[in-house]
């Protein structure tokens, strides 16, 4: 008897596994591909978009079985997957995805990391100025103490940042090799560093890099994603949504165009890193 429980639950273990993790980046439109691929019925996403399982210790603890359940509503044939933006920032999960899964494949969505730069940090005052609680209670308050100190600092802050304040801060970080992951607006639009940390355990092949704006072709997308996993998907049958989740922030009063220009010299090597190492050229540095 015992025999038989263990042999359903290796099956329910194998039907759950997600194949595929999108990974970020953040503010980059992980939400629009996410609703995209759960639109096509040979896709199943986990009962929320952003599972966290491989960044938030409390999670990671509970096991896999756990996780399993994120994605208790798949079926046999289907792709299973999440998409947790901080899973492409956070150095440590790499490590973590591989044991769990060596064959696992990733989708990478990246934006101009300057402009990324800009709506991150968007986001984040109007968190601060309409709903820090909600999202502190929705998201903050799962994360590691540094890091949900951190967040719980910029919610809460009387006084938010101005975005070149928050720019130059984190700069600085990067340049002191600050061992404080957050805030991160500046760092996150570090890709290349990113994906060479995930080629330490998986190969190149393993990814689909996709760009921000392609996502407003859906059919371009989904036959991307059709090559890069070898399935077929029926077209047809995806009425996709484009720009799911785009945010509208009120007005900045700051003249933040010197700014932008310096983030523009300063991530222009970076991108020419992550250019040559993926084999794609975007116009970030045009």
């Amino acid at each position: 008897m015992a025999n038989l429980l263990n042999d359903f639950l290796s099956l329910f273990a194998e039907h759950k596994r997600p194949k595929l993790l999108i990974i970020g980046a953040q503010k980059s439109g992980t939400t629009t591909l996410f609703d995209l691929l759960e639109a096509a019925p040979e896709f199943c996403g986990a009962d929320v978009k952003e599972v966290g399982f491989f960044i938030h210790d409390m999670f990671y603890r509970k096991g896999e079985s756990w996780y399993l359940r994120k994605f208790k509503n798949c079926g046999k044939t289907t792709i299973n997957f999440e998409a947790t933006p901080e899973y492409l920032y956070y150095p440590d999960v790499p490590r973590k995805i591989y044991s769990f899964d060596k064959a696992i494949k990733f989708i990478v969505v990246m934006r101009d990391p300057s402009a990324r730069c800009y709506s991150a940090w968007n986001m984040f005052r109007n968190f601060n100025k309409h709903s820090p609680r909600e999202i502190y209670e929705k998201f903050a308050q799962y994360a590691n103490p540094p890091i949900r100190e951190a967040a719980k600092s910029l919610l809460f802050a009387e006084n938010f940042p101005t975005f070149e304040r928050a720019v130059a801060d984190d700069i600085e970080r990067y340049k002191i090799k600050s061992n404080d992951l957050e805030p991160s607006f500046v760092r996150r639009g570090i890709y290349c560093e990113q994906i060479e940390n995930y080629l330490q355990t998986f190969s190149l092949s393993d990814f689909l890099f996709l760009e921000q704006r392609e996502l407003s072709r859906p059919s371009f997308v989904l036959n991307k994603i059709a090559d890069f996993l070898g399935v077929e998907i029926n077209e047809a049958l995806v009425k996709g949504p484009v720009l799911s989740n785009s945010g509208t922030y009120g007005k900045n009063e700051e003249n933040i165009e010197d700014v932008m220009s310096m983030l523009k010299e300063f991530y222009r090597p970076h991108n020419e890193k992550l250019f040559n190492k993926i084999g794609i050229r975007y116009d970030w540095n045009e």
